[in-house]
């Protein structure tokens, strides 16, 4: 749905997303290739999800202080960027769920199954070590690849004028909410569609 919005208001709507993808970039990708460049060592990725959740707890913050002190629109928006904020901390969740499974059982029967590691000592890692990072990996991979590309997207809509209506469930609309224009005409940009003309 496209709305009625200033300027600055679609500027100010921009900033959750940029805030939320900066996250991804700087503590995703180059936080976590710096620890593997050079320490190596897998117990300092904990602070990969320790980062990103301080700058999504700020989002969370930011979105309902803006419920009171600025737009419907731009308020929309941020509860936006918290919401795939929240499905991001899910996926850490059920990462660090998978990892003390393996912790668990490895507790209990420390002579499970091994894989050879190819490596002139002979070392070997556990299977089961391999299996639950693998998934607990993969989860928090699409997680951040799909929220990333949907936050993109994000920032072309709140430049538009545009936010999802459903937001209206998380942010309530009021009288001085920002008024609808209609659901956005991408044929040709510099009219909205009304719900009321399309063909019954």
């Amino acid at each position: 749905m496209q709305y009625q919005v200033q300027d600055d208001e679609a500027q100010r709507a921009k900033n959750p997303h940029h805030i939320y993808n900066l996250n991804i970039i700087l503590v995703h990708l180059f936080l976590s290739l710096s620890i593997l460049k050079t320490t190596g060592n897998m117990f300092m990725f904990i602070l990969v999800p320790l980062i990103s959740i301080a700058v999504l707890s700020y989002i969370r913050y930011k979105a309902y202080q803006k419920m009171r002190d600025d737009t419907w629109f731009v308020s929309a928006h941020w509860m936006l960027a918290w919401r795939r904020g929240r499905l991001l901390i899910i996926s850490y969740a059920a990462a660090i769920v998978l990892v003390s499974i393996y912790v668990l059982i490895d507790w209990i029967t420390p002579s499970g199954m091994t894989m050879n590691n190819f490596a002139e000592d002979g070392s070997s890692t556990p299977i089961f070590q391999i299996i639950t990072m693998f998934f607990g990996g993969a989860i928090v991979f699409f997680t951040v690849l799909i929220t990333f590309l949907q936050t993109g997207i994000s920032v072309y809509d709140a430049g538009k004028g545009i936010v999802d209506k459903k937001m209206a469930q998380y942010v309530p609309r009021t009288d001085s909410s920002n008024a609808e224009k209609g659901e956005y005409n991408d044929r040709d940009p510099g009219l909205a569609r009304s719900d009321s003309s399309e063909p019954k």
